[in-house]
């Protein structure tokens, strides 16, 4: 399964509509805190981080276009945070740097750190989904879908939640029952 970022959200991106950079800084900004923190940056350095990633970003959103043959949209993202990171890092006032020199690479990190960022990948890909779904369905359904697929209750437990919370004239009319 391939876990993408939306066409339609780096379009909108790159349109400069609000919304869809509301929207691109709240599905990112949690993995390039978690990056940030894999290349042990302070709490202050990981908050400059995600401005400075979202800001080269912006620079370079009109002129963006995905083209999946030069390889995955998370692979660049990953790579602009590193370059970033480093520049902070080279900046610092005492001197430090936190990685055993300036040309530490992504390969060099621990698998863990990998397969953090993989995982936190998929969170955020299923976060796109839900928030689409969310759009698209009708309160009930979506609530009846959060209970079944992801607190992995029974249809017969979500169907006795769902007539104790809205009713149950409502959910045989929701339902056509």
């Amino acid at each position: 399964m391939a876990f993408t970022t939306r066409g339609s959200l780096l379009s909108a991106v790159r349109r400069g509509d609000e919304v869809g950079w509301g929207e691109f800084y709240a599905l990112y900004k949690p993995l390039i805190l978690l990056r940030g923190g894999d290349l042990r940056l302070s709490q202050t350095e990981k908050e400059e981080l995600v401005q400075l990633v979202m800001l080269d970003f912006f620079k370079g959103s009109r002129s963006f276009v995905y083209d999946k043959s030069k390889g995955r949209f998370r692979d660049y993202l990953k790579r602009i945070i590193h370059n970033k990171a480093c520049d902070l890092m080279r900046k610092r006032q005492d001197g430090t740097v936190s990685i055993e020199s300036e040309d530490f690479g992504i390969e060099e990190l621990p698998a863990e750190a990998e397969d953090i960022w993989e995982k936190q990948w998929r969170a955020t890909v299923l976060a796109q989904a839900l928030l689409e779904i969310k759009q698209k369905c009708d309160p009930t359904t979506y609530q009846s879908y959060m209970y079944f697929a992801l607190q992995d209750m029974s249809a017969q437990e979500v169907a006795n939640l769902l007539v104790h919370i809205i009713g149950k004239s409502d959910i045989k009319t929701h339902w056509r029952i």
